[in-house]
Order: structure tokens, then sequence, then C-alpha cells
């Protein structure tokens, strides 16, 4: 009898044990996003036993995880009855804004990720934002003290990405340019300035110094040469860029032009923009979001290229990554009916420079609108083994690997790389606008007024731009941020 009393008193205790540990699971109250004159603000409501707050805030990328956001913190006091995290960042109008939030509780965290909001629905002031609508149950953890917020997240996971001269964490943000402030950053980017080499797919264009950092924007806008006056004639005159010129292997080509017979100066005059001084990389996942431009015979230069010419000075022997490519006309069919304008987008890698080649590594997809409509996200993933691409989230296709076995390789000195090679070594950023030339739109596109192989092609395209220039209602690229993580 008493052995039965005794037992009956523990289960009693243990059940009211276990009752008040569920009469007082917390649960995480639904974050506020509070949009400032200068940043916006994120928090939550104090309640008795909550010791501090962490917040990981994205802006137009979703979480995949608990993982680092672009902008963390660790809140360890509260204000006015809140735990409040303040971010110096004005938000767009089109913004996405992705949330995640960590609270210790009486010695226990809980995670619990948001549902995105867009901003462009938030009225004025505070907007709450509601828990998922997944019915998923915040992630609760036992631990003393929860590691900090820290871009290396305090372990430093291995990575395959290789950074020049320093090491890496996996996940961790390696490279980011939001175009803050009035000019180009000159310690990460640098102007080409110099005409394309006189090879099988040379554009249009002179590159210079006319890109324009506008409201936290990169923007490059294209323009016709001489703004198109009547006594601008490119079939007349000499161009010395002189001791501007940054040319790669040839001087005498991308430096220097007279115009005689069927050489013309560039019809185009736009800008070229690279990272190549300051920041190169080898295996890692880039973003880019941008509005891309909307012209006929224009298109987007979002490009991976190679640091050293490892595999040969023939043009792409060492290879080049597109991490979006569209032909910017506004409409633009072959002669068979396929749809090649601005409305599908491309991604992958340039092996040859040959018209008919251009599409062999590449994947694509397709729009109701032209993608030079609104900014999209788009993102490559660079590892030993393949290239995957996305635009806003949704991986669209990837590209593996084995090149130097594929029949369209045609560089013998790829076999001495690994799976990915020429794409094995360190490459940098390029960005810019560039206009026709001779590799990028194929012969049978319908209404295109120069042959690829013509040397008559730059001076053609010129003269039909009582046709085309008409389109370059909004010709330019707008490039919002550059980010590259490791992985």
């Amino acid at each position: 009898m008493k052995m039965r009393l005794w037992l009956r008193c523990i289960s009693f205790v243990l059940l009211c044990c276990y009752g008040i540990q569920i009469g007082f699971a917390y649960k995480i109250p639904p974050v506020q996003l509070e949009l400032k004159e200068e940043g916006f603000l994120v928090s939550i409501p104090h309640e008795s036993g909550i010791e501090n707050v962490a917040f990981n805030v994205n802006r137009n990328r979703p979480f995949k995880a608990f993982e680092q956001g672009e902008f963390s913190g660790r809140v360890s006091t509260e204000t006015n009855n809140r735990w409040i995290f303040e971010i110096k960042r004005r938000l767009r109008e089109d913004d996405t804004i992705y949330i995640w939030t960590d609270v210790q509780f009486n010695k226990n965290r809980f995670r619990s990720m948001s549902s995105p909001i867009m901003v462009s629905e938030v009225p004025s002031g505070v907007i709450a934002i509601n828990e998922m609508v997944n019915d998923k149950k915040p992630v609760v953890i036992t631990t003393e003290t929860p590691p900090a917020i820290d871009p290396r997240n305090d372990i430093c996971e291995p990575t395959l990405t290789i950074i020049r001269n320093r090491n890496a964490c996996r996940g961790e943000l390696i490279f980011e340019e939001n175009f803050n402030g009035n000019e180009l950053n000159a310690t990460r980017w640098r102007y080409e300035v110099r005409m394309p080499l006189d090879i099988a797919d040379a554009e249009f264009v002179l590159y210079d110094t006319n890109a324009e950092i506008t409201n936290g924007m990169l923007k490059i806008e294209p323009r016709i040469w001489g703004n198109d006056n009547p006594n601008a004639d490119i079939r007349r005159g000499n161009l010395n860029l002189g001791v501007r010129c940054t040319a790669y292997q040839n001087s005498d080509v991308e430096c220097r032009r007279q115009a005689f017979g069927r050489v013309v100066l560039p019809p185009i005059l736009t800008a070229r923009i690279n990272t190549k001084h300051a920041f190169s990389f080898k295996y890692g996942r880039v973003e880019v979001r941008a509005k891309l431009p909307q012209g006929d015979w224009l298109f987007p230069l979002l490009l991976l290229e190679p640091l050293a010419n490892l595999y040969g000075q023939q043009a792409y022997a060492s290879g080049q990554m597109r991490i979006a490519f569209i032909r910017s006309n506004l409409n633009l069919q072959t002669s068979d009916g396929i749809e090649m304008g601005g409305r599908v987008l491309y991604g992958g890698a340039v092996l040859r420079p040959e018209a008919s080649y251009r599409n062999t590594f590449m994947v694509n997809t397709s729009r109701d609108a032209h993608f030079g409509e609104t900014f999209h996200i788009y993102s490559l993933t660079w590892d030993d083994q393949r290239l995957s691409f996305e635009v806003d989230g949704q991986k669209y296709g990837s590209i593996d690997g084995g090149f130097a076995q594929h029949e369209m390789g045609h560089n013998y000195a790829w076999t001495n790389g690994n799976h990915m090679a020429p794409l094995d070594q360190e490459f940098f950023i390029t960005l810019g606008v560039a206009a026709g030339g001779h590799g990028d739109f194929p012969d049978d596109c319908l209404s295109k007024p120069w042959a690829n192989t013509s040397p008559k092609a730059a001076l053609n395209f010129w003269r039909d731009r009582g046709n085309w220039k008409s389109t370059w209602t909004n010709p330019s690229l707008i490039v919002d941020y550059v980010r590259v993580y490791a992985i």
C-alpha cells in the first residue's frame, strides 16, 4: 500500500511539472517592421523570461535555412518594452523582406521563420509580419549561452571556395557591392577603356567611363556615337585612347583606330567594369539584382571572366561564365519562328567565339514579360561538378562539367585541368552593356541588318539605326547589388 501511494505521488509531481512545462512554452510573437527615414526597424514585444533576441534579415533573397542574413544582430537589452534591431538601410518599394528570429527564453532558444513582406504593400509606419502559414512550429534548442551572430557563424565549415589571399567558410558572404555613394568604388571596380579585340565576336562598341551611381544603383546607359549628331560620322576620323587605354592583349587594335573603307569607328559608346585588380574567386554562388536593358541589338554583360589565360590566348580558351544574358530586343525571332528576344533568359558558359556555338553550353527559361521590365535576382552557383542557374530563387537549369570530353570542346589543354576545366581557376566579376557584334545574334534572326561574317557588319548596323534607335527607350543596365557567397 505504501509503495502504491509513493508511486502515485511521484506520478502526480511529474504530471504537474510536465503541465507547467507545456503551460509556459514560449511562442515567438509576430515581428514588426517599421519604416524609418534612414532605414527600418524590426522588433518583437518583451515578455518576462526573454534574455536576448537575434534577428536575421534578407532583402529579396529567401532563407534556405536558419542561416546568416544580409543584416544580422543580437539584441541584449529591451527598449520601451520591445526588443528592437535597427538597420541603417533604406528599403525600396519593390523590395521583399525575409526575417527569421532567435529568442533565448529562460535558458531555452526558440527560432521562427516569418513569412515574406513586400514593402510596396506597406502603407506607412508599422507592419506586423505574421508567422509562416505552413504550420511549422518554432525550433527549440536548449542551451545555456546561444552562439553570437557572426559572419562565420562561429564554426567555420569547410568550403570549396578559394579566394585570393585569404580563406573562407562555407556560407560566408565573401563579396558585396551595394553601389552606395556618388561614384564607383575604385578599390573594387575599374573601368575598361578600350575597343574589343578584332575577333570572331567583337561587339560594335567603345568601352569608356560613362557609368554612374545614382540612388544606390549602378547605371550603364549605351549611347550612339556623337549622340547621333548629323556631323558625327563613324566613317571618318580616328580614335586614340592614349594612356587611358586598358588594352588586354593588343593595343594597336584595342586603343587606336583610323576609319577608312570598311573600317569604322565604334558606333556605340558604353561602359564595362570589373573586379580583376581587387577580387577573384574559384567556386561560389553569385547573386546580382538587376534590371536588364531593353532595346534592339543590346545585351547585358553579367559575367565571370578568367583572372589568367591559363589555357591559352585564343578567344574563350580559358572560358567565360554568363550569370545572366538576354538579347534585349523587344521582339526577336529566327526564320524558324524561335523566340530569342528579351523574354528569354540564358545562363551558361562561352567556350568558343563562333556564333554557331554560342548556345552549346547554355540553359534558358522564358517569361511572358521582357526581363528588362523590372528587377530580378540572377544567381549562378559554380562548383567542381556543374554550373546551376536561378532567377528570383527558381532554378531553371544546370550544366555539367566535362567540357574537355565534349564534342564541341576544342582545346586539348583542358585535359590537364579538373572536371570543370577550363572553369577550374579563379574568375573575376564583369558588368556592362554591349551592342551588336559577330557572336551573339545568329544570322537567321529576322530583320537583323548585318551578317556576322561581313567585314561591313558594324557599318551596316550603324546604317540601320533609323530602325533600332527608337526601341532604346530603356537601354540601361541598372544593378542594385552584387554578392558572392562561399559554398
